[in-house]
């Protein structure tokens, strides 16, 4: 029998997405220090959705918090919206179809209303030989583009181009040329190279507009393995949520033989969607389908049941924060090493020990939270204030 996982993440995410009563016996409204991380981690305006109208009577500071915070990203969101569609219509006119990525174009597909998927900036994927067109574009419309190098950058084995700010209104765009850079985790899978892209996006609509959109089952398997590999791992509830939104709207009619494909040419992945998979089933969110038990059951990869019971304990205690606590740079580090050691393809169980060394050394080289550099840094930058008061002192004396 698997154990239930509950946090205050955990909760909201399920009362979100299955509709139950928030007067569930088990159930409390978060702390005012839950909120604050809730909007810190990007569920704020889904906080207010499901939390705003009793907080409006039992706590007026905290119902401010959360309205404030769900007024913001429907304003961001309608700057974001607006920037997109201008670049589209300009696009449009030289025949450049994007295909829209991440935030941008999940929010449009399944959040209602779109701003409770908080995002920062509008990400896009273009062909290379597209490059110069749409980025002279962004020029026209008075971007400013950070580094005036660019077009050097994917002879640098750079992913996307350096980001395009509009001065005026603030919003960033970036434009994308590949999924995952040279050096990341899944750069030379093939579910990740051009060709399968182009196998794997399907026409849409956005805004009236022509667009393009990832299939179901390649949307879900780029998002998780964003996720799984994004430096901030730990507090990326966005990354999350999205992948549950994909698994509520498309899971039962995935194409399965699609689905097994890509599963068993991405090796790294199946460890982190099964336990993935397995937590959110633990924590009432989502119940996996016996066809996608059977796609996974169908790799190769199989994991030993210490392995997946450290996967979903390192999802328990940073993502879901089970702690109720801000964890510092370096502990999210040392977790997401863990984390991807732990879901190498050749990981078992009387690995582990190594996996923890390994991620222990890993941490350990990053220079910046290791304590190693930070401790000296910061007592060299304590000693400094102190000689100058110091010095002040014996002035004015």
């Amino acid at each position: 029998m698997m154990p239930a996982r509950r946090t205050f993440v955990t909760q909201l995410l399920r009362y979100y997405h299955r509709g139950e009563s928030r007067r569930a016996p088990q159930s409390a409204l978060p702390t005012a220090d839950q909120v604050d991380l809730l909007c810190d981690i990007g569920l704020g305006p889904i906080a207010f959705r499901v939390y705003g109208d009793e907080f409006r009577q039992s706590n007026p500071a905290i119902f401010s918090v959360l309205k404030s915070a769900d007024l913001t990203t429907r304003a961001i969101y309608g700057q974001l919206e607006g920037a997109l569609v201008e670049l589209l219509a300009r696009l449009q006119d030289s025949s450049v179809i994007p295909i829209l990525l991440k935030g941008i174009s999940t929010s449009h597909q399944f959040y209602a209303p779109p701003h409770l998927r908080v995002m920062s900036d509008i990400d896009i994927l273009v062909g290379s030989s597209q490059v110069d067109l749409v980025m002279t574009e962004l020029t026209n419309l008075g971007y400013e583009i950070e580094d005036g190098q660019w077009i050097n950058y994917h002879a640098f084995g750079h992913h996307h181009l350096p980001a395009a700010r509009h001065p005026v209104t603030g919003v960033t765009i970036e434009v994308h040329t590949g999924l995952f850079g040279s050096a990341e985790l899944y750069s030379s899978e093939t579910a990740f190279q051009s060709d399968n892209i182009a196998e794997q996006t399907t026409e849409a609509d956005y805004r009236g507009i022509r667009v393009a959109r990832f299939t179901p089952e390649f949307q879900f398997i780029f998002t998780v393995s964003k996720w799984s590999v994004d430096d901030d791992w730990a507090i990326n509830l966005t990354g999350i949520n999205d992948a549950i939104h994909i698994l509520r709207n498309h899971e039962s009619d995935f194409d399965w033989l699609t689905m097994s494909g890509l599963l068993s040419g991405n090796s790294h992945l199946v460890p982190i969607i099964t336990a993935l998979m397995q937590y959110l089933e633990q924590a009432s969110i989502h119940t996996m389908t016996a066809q996608f038990r059977d796609a996974l059951a169908g790799t190769d990869q199989h994991l030993g049941n210490r392995t997946m019971k450290l996967l979903t304990w390192l999802l328990h205690r940073f993502p879901f924060n089970a702690g109720s606590r801000v964890y510092g740079g370096y502990a999210r580090w040392r977790a997401h090493a863990l984390w991807l050691h732990l879901s190498k393809p050749d990981c078992r169980d009387s690995k582990i020990p190594i996996a923890i060394l390994q991620a222990a050394l890993r941490s350990a080289r990053y220079g910046r939270y290791n304590p190693i550099v930070v401790v000296p840094f910061r007592l060299k930058t304590s000693l400094y204030r102190i000689r100058r008061k110091y010095r002040t002192l014996r002035v004015s004396a």
